[in-house]
């Protein structure tokens, strides 16, 4: 018997030079500052970096870094980002960054998305392993990684500067291999 497509909350979509706007707004919310070391850019600067890294996709990993929006599907309302950064090309190695709203925490958005770019970056990038890292104090952002797979390695000690102060780090990853064999994922558009 034929499984029925599986209709996802959110996709993950290119960006656009006006989410710029909601970006900006996000970055600057105490809750996604609390653990993550936002490099400080002006408007301009990010309407620019969010463009360039979302249309060097198009020419199949031009570059380094790839931004997609995830957007709740009912009403195309964007709800977070997710980044992809190519750690290492010869071992197709790659790091995800992601962050949602604060209005948006705690409604499996997070789970649906990670799971989609996980789909896109294995089957569709073939990428072999992909690496998150957060910060030790980060609970829900370990435990989202955790439910999508991703399996601790270790401390990365002294990691990052949050706050002016130096934050341990969890090393997460996954791999082509951990992902199941679900016709369900869904292809990105």
């Amino acid at each position: 018997m034929d499984k029925a497509p599986t209709i996802y909350r959110v996709i993950l979509r290119m960006p656009v030079k006006s989410d710029a706007e909601q970006l900006w707004l996000w970055r600057r919310q105490e809750e996604l500052n609390r653990h993550q070391p936002l490099i400080e850019l002006s408007f301009s600067q990010l309407q620019d970096d969010l463009i360039r890294c979302g249309y060097r996709f198009a020419d199949r990993f031009s570059g380094d870094r790839f931004h997609w929006i995830i957007e709740r599907n009912a009403d195309r309302t964007a709800v977070g980002w997710i980044t992809l950064s190519i750690r290492n090309r010869l071992h197709q190695i790659g790091e995800i960054g992601y962050s949602l709203s604060a209005d948006f925490h705690q409604k499996g958005y997070g789970t649906e998305a990670i799971g989609q770019f996980l789909n896109l970056a294995f089957r569709e990038l073939d990428l072999y392993r992909i690496e998150a890292k957060c910060s030790i104090h980060n609970e829900a952002s370990y435990r989202l990684l955790e439910k999508c797979g991703f399996r601790r390695e270790g401390v990365l000690r002294s990691y990052l500067i949050i706050s002016n102060q130096r934050i341990d780090h969890y090393l997460y990853s996954t791999l082509r291999d951990d992902l199941k064999d679900d016709s369900s994922i869904r292809s990105f558009q």
